[in-house]
């Protein structure tokens, strides 16, 4: 039987085996996800060690007095009440500085930040008539694991250092505290009381602050160039450069809630990762596979030349392990460099087979067409905002493309 004959049959065979490479697709996709649960493993490990994602909370007082209480029979009885005193200004200065740290095949992003907070509280006059039993300044933290080196506290004139850590605070995991001499004249409701705080701390993926202050201003700067500010305010101001950002925040009272309830800061993204890229582009495989399956089909009806479906699996396969090759070098090299790398090999061999099958020029178009799919498979992944509109405009060539090549099929063979 003529290949034009049985035309209508092989086209259909093509889209079986077509939808049969979604198979080693998704296969690979499977593997990519493999290596991203590998590497956030890794990312885990490493905050463990180094400090997790960080919250900073405080500085506050924290009064504790002797008071009347009911007891379970509802007697009254002598107790303890704990009051929390918030800054009625709040001011933080943080410098970020981020670097890699490597664990196995895989690059950690972590930071270390310095910060330095001041203000002033005005104490109540009310906690001067009271016996207080407890005097303690609180800063919260998410990982005291982070905090490294001194931390220094000034309340007024005295000065003071922050070495007792708690293991439960508020909304934060841990606490750093230190009990703290207060006079009556400095708890007369109108003296402010001045504070100054400085620490180091180290941690991983994000840093946060809640805004404890009547008046909360943050202002942090960074050599990260990938933030995503993240929270219930963003920066008033921000400047972002290929050398790292600057940015600052002012909340007050008015407008944040309740402090415990609110939170801003940053996310320190390491850019889009080799696996998220990967993932992308194998997404458009299935479209890089029928381009190619319809170009060989063009090729043997204009041509004269015959591609058996066993050689059109071959080539299919070919076109699947690309993703592979992709994934693998992508973790030891830069992902364009290991894409053009992966593209060039795939190209190459495909060539070879070419020619070995169609034994013309026609190879060279072939090949031309695999290396110009990549091309544009590499493009739409630069894309992020215009990557379903390109998409979408190019399987619609695809389908005009088949509708070009299957118009003759019904006409009558010529005698």
């Amino acid at each position: 039987m003529k290949l034009k004959d049985s035309l209508p049959l092989k086209i259909a065979l093509m889209g079986v085996l077509a939808l049969l490479m979604l198979i080693p697709l998704a296969m690979i996709q499977g593997q990519i996800r493999d290596r991203q649960q590998a590497a956030d493993a890794s990312r885990e490990e490493v905050a463990a060690s180094w400090g997790r994602a960080q919250t900073i909370t405080g500085p506050v007082l924290q009064l504790t007095y002797k008071t009347e209480v009911l007891d379970d029979q509802q007697k009254k009885t002598v107790g303890e009440r704990t009051d929390i005193v918030y800054p009625v200004e709040l001011r933080y200065s943080i410098g970020l500085e981020t670097q890699l740290l490597h664990r196995s095949i895989y690059d950690v992003m972590v930071y270390g930040a310095d910060v330095t907070a001041t203000g002033a509280f005005t104490i109540p006059a009310a906690y001067a008539g009271k016996e207080l039993a407890a005097r303690n300044v609180m800063v919260g933290l998410s990982d005291l694991r982070g905090v490294e080196g001194k931390v220094a506290f000034t309340l007024g004139e005295k000065e003071y250092s922050i070495e007792n850590g708690s293991g439960a605070y508020r909304r934060e995991g841990a606490a750093l505290s230190e009990p703290v001499v207060l006079t009556p004249a400095q708890m007369d409701g109108t003296t402010a009381l001045p504070f100054r705080l400085t620490f180091h701390v180290r941690g991983s993926s994000s840093l946060m602050v809640r805004p404890y202050g009547g008046v909360t201003e943050v202002e942090m700067h960074s050599d990260c160039p990938n933030p995503s500010f993240m929270g219930d305010f963003l920066p008033s101001s921000r400047e972002v450069t290929a050398e790292g950002f600057t940015a600052r925040w002012s909340v007050s009272k008015i407008n944040r809630g309740g402090p415990d309830d609110t939170w801003f800061g940053v996310n320190l993204l390491q850019g889009v990762t080799q696996y998220q890229q990967t993932t992308r582009s194998a997404k458009y495989g299935i479209l890089v596979i029928l381009l190619v399956f319809i170009a060989g089909l063009a090729v043997e009806l204009v041509g004269k030349k015959k591609i058996d479906l066993i050689q059109y699996l071959v080539i299919g396969l070919s076109l699947v392990l690309f993703y592979a090759l992709v994934l693998s070098f992508s973790e030891f090299m830069r992902f364009p460099v290991a894409y053009a790398l992966a593209a060039l090999m795939t190209v190459a061999a495909l060539f070879g087979y070419f020619r070995g099958i169609l034994r013309d020029k026609t190879a060279y178009l072939l090949a031309a067409l695999v290396a110009v799919a990549y091309v544009l498979s590499y493009i739409l992944l630069q894309m992020e905002t215009y990557a379903l509109l390109a998409g979408t405009l190019l399987l619609f060539a695809l389908l005009v493309g088949i509708m070009y090549l299957t118009t003759n099929l019904n006409k009558p063979s010529e005698a």
